[in-house]
């Protein structure tokens, strides 16, 4: 633990957590271990714990980053049973770090925040939340909000699909009730999820029709087991992890090179092209078919998939890829501007997220009223992602501009979540109500995101979930996680405007 701050007056900041993903644990467990705080409460709106990692149950889901680098720093995990861990066992390696550190007594599960309210006068947040067992609304006030609700929440799923009467549902609400065996099924979407569901179920349908609007980049990936030799070195050799950790880190840190412009790194990039050239050409011997899986735009415009088992699954015969574009919604299926119709009994679609809309509407009102959400729009201000201008003592976790393309984002979060506990120690020993980052601040972060972004494949002539409406980058980090953790590894009160809890006493 570390040592127990408190105000002037013995007394601790109330803390609400909204999501009981890894960031909320991240947060809840470093308020415990660094401040001794235990004065906080987390509000999830599902059943369990997990997030993204509690919702995704769809069949081969997977994290497509090694799992040494996927955990806590502070919980290693010594027995990850493959290199590239699934769903279920992310899930459980987050459900046994929430009971060794009794998180779970101080989270409210099927609880909805519908509204996050600053109250100048009390210089705290007022949080409305609803039980959804009981339909009871009630009100929360906290000093302090950490919002973990994450980038990869709300399902995109475009209207005109509601045309279609049969048995249809997203991948981040799969439907484990129907079966597929011998079913004419169709997915549409071709990006990460689809590359791992397709090879899933290719072998229990009748036919598969695969609706891809663009090929994605792919490179294979190595997942055998985790021998008993590797697992009891690693458990009873902390140093030889220690170092096949840090191995991995520092090999996916230099990866960022081939997101780079830059002419003496384009060669990174090139490499890594030839190397997904070839491993598409070994597996896929048909030229029409390789054709449609050959991306038209620069290596790592869009995410980058890792995969073995997506170019024989695609190949098979009973599976169509369909490059066209979708003119209607049928019934029974779906008409191409081609004029061609297929029909089928299912409809899984694989069409993302809303990554765009940081915020909810009428989700966070901040000083002066402001609804976030409206004041961004597609075009946020925040301090490192991290911090608001319009939002004091709130601090966002994977907000904008903070979410990877290169390496684990696991690193992000804990470098956001430990700046905010470093300024929340601030407040506690300069005995401060309110910290609110300055509007100059916030600019100069954003200047630099976007003259760093211009000079990174991301920001070329392609469009991706990275990039907002007008082509702007608002998703991802411009650097590796080792800069941004520099950025962050002090805590520096310049940047911020506050109010002392006297002061504030005083002019009440």
């Amino acid at each position: 633990m570390g040592l127990t701050k408190t105000y002037k007056d013995g007394t601790t900041p109330t803390v609400c957590i909204i999501g009981a993903g890894f960031s909320g644990l991240c947060a809840a467990i470093r308020l415990q271990t660094e401040l001794n705080l235990f004065s906080y409460q987390i509000f999830e709106l599902e059943p369990e714990l997990g997030g993204t990692w509690w919702a995704n149950t769809y069949p081969g889901c997977a994290c497509d980053v090694k799992s040494i680098n996927y955990q806590f720093t502070f919980e290693p995990n010594y027995e990850w049973s493959r290199a590239f861990a699934g769903q279920k066992e992310i899930w459980e390696y987050m459900r046994r770090t929430a009971q060794k550190h009794d998180l779970y007594k101080k989270i409210s599960f099927r609880t909805e925040v519908t509204k996050v309210q600053w109250e100048d006068s009390l210089q705290k947040w007022s949080i409305t939340h609803k039980n959804l067992n009981t339909g009871e609304i009630t009100e929360t006030k906290a000093d302090i909000v950490f919002s973990g609700m994450g980038p990869l929440r709300i399902p995109k799923i475009p209207e005109e699909f509601s045309a279609f009467k049969g048995p249809k549902w997203h991948t981040a609400q799969w439907n484990h009730d129907y079966d597929l065996t011998g079913k004419r099924v169709a997915i549409v979407g071709s990006g990460a999820s689809a590359i791992q569901i397709v090879p899933s179920i290719v072998d229990k349908v009748k036919t598969l029709d695969y609706y891809q609007r663009s090929p994605t980049y792919l490179i294979p990936r190595s997942n055998g087991r985790n021998n008993a030799f590797w697992l009891g070195l690693y458990k009873y050799v902390p140093f030889a992890y220690h170092i096949n950790y840090k191995f991995e880190y520092y090999v996916h840190e230099v990866r960022l090179l081939a997101f780079s412009t830059k002419f003496r790194h384009k060669i990174a990039r090139y490499g890594l092209q030839f190397y997904a050239w070839a491993f598409r050409y070994w597996h896929i011997r048909d030229k029409a078919l390789r054709k449609k899986l050959t991306p038209q735009y620069e290596m790592g415009c869009r995410r980058i998939a890792v995969a073995s088992d997506y170019y024989p699954a695609v190949a098979k015969s009973h599976v169509q890829i369909h490059t066209e574009g979708i003119q209607s919604i049928q019934p029974n299926g779906i008409v191409l501007k081609d004029g061609s119709t297929q029909e089928f009994d299912a409809m899984i679609l694989a069409t993302g997220f809303q990554v765009q809309d940081m915020l909810p509407q009428n989700l966070v009102f901040g000083k002066d009223g402001v609804d976030l959400s409206k004041s961004w729009g597609h075009d946020p201000v925040t301090f490192y992602g991290i911090s608001s201008d319009l939002a004091p003592n709130l601090f966002f976790l994977l907000g904008p501009n903070t979410t990877l393309g290169h390496n684990s984002v696991l690193h992000m979060i804990e470098a956001q979540v430990d700046y905010a506990i470093r300024g929340i120690s601030y407040m506690m020993e300069n005995d401060i109500a309110s910290l609110q980052v300055t509007p100059k601040a916030c600019k100069e972060f954003l200047d630099e995101v976007d003259k760093k972004m211009a000079g990174m494949v991301w920001s070329t002539d392609c469009r991706s979930w990275y990039q907002n409406e007008n082509g702007k980058v608002t998703a991802l980090w411009w650097g590796t996680c080792s800069q941004y953790w520099s950025r962050l590894r002090k805590f520096r009160p310049e940047n911020f405007t506050s109010i002392l809890r006297s002061q504030y006493s005083a002019a009440v």
